[in-house]
């Protein structure tokens, strides 16, 4: 029997999942509050409904043999009642109520003796005094739980904060507490992908190297494998590994690493799904990070996460200076230049900083891929249409 995977979220990764998917004729129903979300773009059957309601979770699980979620911010007590009930969830529902909440997170490798930065949980009441207490003046303050693409997360002087309090500045406003934790000074950021079967097999695809937009927070390029040496590679892979493992449950993970000058590596957060930092694996390795989801989910064995050549992978965002309907910039010049593969996400308007797609360049060597990039971004423009 052909069996029917329930996706919680009808974004962009939806939208993958499902491209990844066709070739077998695999089936799929997605849950999105959004009528035209980038999944219904390649998916007809779509239950209407907010990831929070617990009646549509339930309809979803009625319509699925497997369930998994392509964003965090889910129903998570559903989910579990669901689990008690039998449904199969990948992953579990017990990783996802670490992973909603950052300090939990910290806990959860404090625990498991994985190397995190230093950090202290904190609550509205005892936030001002407990940075007050801080011993350095630069730290990361987060949120610990509803932040996502670099919201809710800010670097922070105490001179800094101190001005925010004073303006009773929105972006301090948590319900659910903070986590305060030490900054990575002089740390380029890796990312590794683990994959986890249904028998506890695990897989991992090479470290790839993160480049920041220092304005936005979010992820400007990432290039694979990262320029650091072989041997931090690997260090960087098993840590990743260790800190997957620990969870006991079957998926697809993103492990966001610190790897400092000093070669010490941290653990800095976990996606429990496809992931921005994996994008490339479409046209880079064998299996690409949503083949590799659908085998779990469909209890298929892991496939090669080898990769074919180095690439790089840079988001399309939307400009500072528009807001409604666009169109891409030169595409057909784009399209001229080897081993450049774009990906949109279907959505119909722009926004600040708002993803739009991303593209993947493939080359031999960093300083090859870098030059096309460079090429790229030159003519690769958002403009209003």
């Amino acid at each position: 029997m052909n069996k029917t995977i329930g996706v919680l979220g009808g974004g962009q990764l939806g939208k993958m999942l499902f491209e990844a998917g066709s070739p077998m004729n695999t089936n799929y129903v997605f849950l999105e509050k959004t009528e035209n979300c980038p999944a219904s773009l390649v998916c007809q059957n779509q239950i209407l409904g907010s990831l929070k309601d617990a009646n549509k979770i339930n309809d979803l699980s009625s319509k699925s043999d497997v369930l998994t979620f392509e964003i965090e911010h889910v129903n998570v007590e559903s989910l579990l009642n669901l689990e008690k009930k039998g449904q199969l969830i990948i992953p579990r529902p017990a990783v996802l109520s670490i992973i909603q909440d950052k300090g939990l997170q910290k806990d959860f490798y404090t625990r498991h003796n994985i190397p995190t930065l230093e950090y202290k949980n904190s609550t509205s009441e005892n936030l001002k005094t407990e940075i007050e207490n801080w011993k350095e003046d630069q730290f990361v303050l987060k949120h610990r739980k509803g932040g996502y693409d670099g919201k809710g997360v800010q670097l922070m002087t105490k001179n800094k904060f101190q001005n925010l309090i004073d303006n009773d500045n929105e972006s301090l406003k948590s319900e659910d507490g903070y986590v305060i934790e030490k900054m990575a000074k002089e740390a380029v950021e890796v990312s590794v992908i683990v994959a986890i079967d249904q028998q506890l097999n695990s897989a991992s695809y090479a470290p790839c190297e993160m480049v920041f937009d220092p304005t936005s927070n979010l992820m400007d390029y990432l290039i694979t494998p990262s320029r650091i040496s072989e041997e931090i590679n690997k260090k960087c892979e098993n840590i990743a590994k260790q800190t997957v493992e620990a969870f006991h449950s079957p998926g697809l993970f993103a492990v966001e690493l610190f790897v400092q000058k000093d070669g010490n590596i941290y653990v800095n957060e976990i996606a429990p799904r496809p992931h921005n930092s994996g994008h490339h694996t479409i046209e880079s390795t064998y299996t690409s990070q949503y083949e590799q989801l659908n085998r779990i989910l469909l209890n298929q064995p892991l496939g090669d996460t080898s990769l074919i050549q180095n690439a790089i992978t840079c988001n399309i965002v939307g400009p500072n200076h528009i807001n409604g309907s666009y169109e891409l910039n030169n595409l057909n010049l784009v399209l001229q230049i080897p081993g450049v593969y774009i990906h949109m996400y279907g959505k119909k308007t722009t926004s600040p900083n708002r993803k739009l797609g991303h593209y993947t360049i493939l080359g031999n060597n960093s300083l090859e891929l870098e030059s096309k990039l460079n090429r790229v971004k030159e003519l690769l423009t958002i403009k209003s249409n």
